[in-house]
């Protein structure tokens, strides 16, 4: 081999070489700056739904006090039972509670503790 193939050699090595890094960078950047914007967009999602105020949660906890408020404003009788059963040595009691009122239409509740 005369020197001036071994030059051109190293040089297509240095070339195939530096070729490869410039596509691992460009894969790398791809890469990198896809997770990103995934996560500004999930974040960005999120902070637009929770300003909405369509936060699921909330909504929940709203909803199950607006019902207790009319619950609470509406005059009704209630009538309270309590039974207890005792076999062996478990015992349980049940408590249940109606209410009635020509004005409401709320629903009798019943509870049961153990």
């Amino acid at each position: 081999m005369t020197d001036n193939d071994a030059a051109a050699a190293r040089a297509r090595g240095q070339a195939l070489r530096n070729a490869r890094a410039a596509r691992a960078r460009s894969i790398r950047r791809r890469v990198i700056s896809a997770a990103v914007a995934l996560f500004v967009a999930a974040w960005l999602m999120i902070a637009l739904v929770l300003i909405s105020g369509h936060d699921p949660a909330l909504a929940r906890k709203a909803s199950a006090a607006s019902s207790a408020a009319t619950v609470a404003s509406t005059p009704s009788t209630t009538a309270t039972t309590t039974t207890q059963t005792t076999s062996g040595s478990d015992s349980t009691g049940s408590s249940s509670s109606s209410g009635s009122s020509a004005n409401s239409g709320v629903s009798s509740v019943t509870t049961s503790q153990s």
